[in-house]
């Protein structure tokens, strides 16, 4: 089951433009548990962030004390992120009430997202050029709709869409539950940083997307100890 903090360092707004106000809300697919999938652009996001705000805020109820998940605050990230090429949200809706959502965007090519990983996994891998990486922020379900498939539902609606080569998220290092689960799903450790000064250590994890993905991948994976 997924639940999960995952999202980059680079938070910050790097200049770009708000998104134009022609919002755009797509439908998708039904989860397994019957919940209408749709997929929101940045536009839709900024309009009503608080929406995805409080339920970030109640699935992280009881840690929200943590620098991880206040600073900076999430509705403040959403507006950021929501300005970046390739931004797209993911939501699974029971009625008015949002079961989860999963959100990213692509990596630009001065993107700080590998700044500070340990140990470094060589320039070239680093490299960022355009629709090179998806950074997978948040991927998160409400305790009512866990363990009904819809983190699944989520986490491939939102992959289906995607035309990078890879993907990349950030999971606390002392959630082995987590880490284990996206390695089903083909995501590999391969380091470790401090995504924002007095958060916990995370783990990077990656994964190939398409037709680059293959079970042995293209790049090496270094050990972690």
């Amino acid at each position: 089951m997924f639940v999960g903090r995952i999202w980059p360092p680079d938070y910050v707004s790097l200049g770009g433009t708000m998104p134009s106000p022609h919002s755009s809300v797509t439908p998708g697919p039904k989860s397994p548990k019957g919940l209408p999938i749709r997929h929101y652009d940045g536009a839709a996001i900024v309009v009503h962030p608080e929406r995805w705000a409080r339920t970030y805020e109640d699935v992280y109820a009881d840690g929200l004390e943590l620098s991880d998940h206040s600073d900076p605050p999430i509705s403040d990230r959403l507006m950021r992120h929501a300005e970046r090429p390739g931004f797209a949200l993911v939501a699974a809706l029971d009625g008015d009430d949002v079961a989860g959502f999963i959100y990213g965007y692509t990596l630009p090519p001065d993107s700080l997202w590998w700044d500070g990983l340990t140990p470094d996994p060589g320039a070239e891998f680093r490299r960022e050029y355009p629709d090179r990486t998806v950074g997978v922020c948040e991927l998160l379900v409400r305790s009512p709709w866990r363990r009904s498939g819809t983190a699944v539902s989520l986490f491939e609606a939102f992959l289906a869409e995607r035309r990078e080569e890879r993907a990349a998220a950030l999971v606390a290092a002392d959630n082995d539950v987590m880490i284990a689960i996206y390695a089903r799903y083909g995501f590999r450790p391969i380091g470790r940083m401090e995504p924002y000064p007095g958060w916990r250590p995370h783990v990077m994890i990656v994964r190939e997307l398409g037709c680059h993905w293959t079970l042995h991948h293209s790049f090496p994976l270094p050990t972690l100890t």
